[in-house]
């Protein structure tokens, strides 16, 4: 009798490796809605959705916009309003998003045959850093990038990105990583519902309009606070900070991709606070880094914009975000030089 017991341990993990396997039905893949940054990823499975079915495209010119969060600003609100007739804009892009995932969605776009006349692709540099960190998986690759995706540029991984995937094929909960605690308190709360996404209700902000997010408004500074943020927020992301090589490839790859659909790509290099800003030139980014980035752009016919120089605007929500106000100014420099009206320097 007491042999059957030493069975229970090994019939356990047969059991969890069976119930896991309940994460890989679609609805987990496409239409799990937990709550803060993952909302985004999901919800661009179904702009992609919304952009492919848009009417408009047939009548106006359309602008794709990718990048990090500094990029959500990005809409038919924020185009010069004497043009914004005549254009179609689709924001796609995502908290702590590296280059690869603008990538990933251009190319994705293109291959549905959909062409944009103009792309905005903000490039930060924290984007950037060293392979090490694991910026690529977490968490574009986890809950960003399909599986054609993953095989088609696994070479391009690093050991410990692809150890991460492989985790994954076996217990597939490690992709879909569900908050218990927000499932607890949803569940106690009677709130299950918010999982689905017409009940979530950060995703029906973004449901909106296409996909970006005008939160980050604020029509005044506060120096003390943006000072003391940019402190903390140089200690998180530059502490240590050295350049990897990965996205330099995967910038490449798009800016390959928009000269052979002969689309117009802006490189943009967003503002921070001054005193996050001075962060990277501690670390000589604009000596370093910035060149390659438009050394790539003077190669493929694309323009590279620092909006460190370029903008006059100096609101900011907080030490790594301008407010939304700026955006207004700044893609306006853009279309000017889209239209010929006044070129970048």
């Amino acid at each position: 009798m007491k042999k059957k017991f030493i069975y229970i341990p090994l019939i356990f993990i047969v059991f969890l490796f069976f119930a896991d396997k309940i994460f890989l039905l679609d609805f987990f893949k496409t239409s799990f809605y937990q709550e803060g940054n993952p909302v985004y990823y999901t919800h661009r499975n179904h702009l992609f959705e919304k952009l492919k079915n848009d009417p408009s495209l047939k009548e106006k010119n359309l602008t794709l916009a990718f990048g990090d969060s500094r990029a959500y600003p990005y809409s038919i609100k924020t185009l010069p309003e004497n043009i914004q007739k005549d254009w179609t804009v689709y924001n796609f892009s995502g908290p702590q998003a590296v280059p690869a995932y603008g990538f990933y969605w251009f190319r994705k776009i293109i291959q549905s045959g959909i062409k944009p006349k103009a792309v905005f692709y903000v490039v930060s540099p924290e984007g950037f850093v060293d392979d090490s960190r694991g910026l690529l998986y977490e968490p574009f690759l986890r809950i960003g990038a399909d599986e054609e995706f993953r095989q088609t540029y696994w070479d391009h991984f690093s050991d410990s990105d692809k150890l991460e995937i492989l985790k994954e094929n076996f217990f597939s909960i490690r992709k879909i990583r569900p908050g218990f605690k927000l499932f607890w308190s949803r569940l106690t709360g009677g709130k299950l519902k918010q999982y689905r996404a017409d009940q979530n209700h950060e995703n029906l902000i973004l449901e909106l309009g296409n996909g970006e997010q005008l939160g980050y408004a604020s029509v005044s500074n506060n120096p003390k606070k943006l000072a003391k943020d940019a402190l903390r927020l140089k200690s998180i992301y530059l502490s240590g900070f050295t350049l990897g090589e990965n996205e330099f490839y995967f910038v490449e790859e798009f800016l390959k991709l928009a000269k052979e659909e002969g689309v117009k790509t802006y490189l943009i290099w967003p503002k921070v606070y001054p005193g996050y800003r001075a962060g990277y030139y501690e670390l000589g980014l604009e000596k370093s880094w910035w060149p390659r980035i438009q050394k790539l752009a003077e190669a493929y016919g694309a323009s590279a914009a620092d909006m460190n120089t370029l903008s006059s605007c100096d609101l900011y929500y907080d030490g790594s975000h301008q407010s939304v106000l700026c955006i207004l100014e700044q893609s306006e420099i853009l279309m000017n030089d889209f239209t010929g009206k006044k070129k970048l320097p």
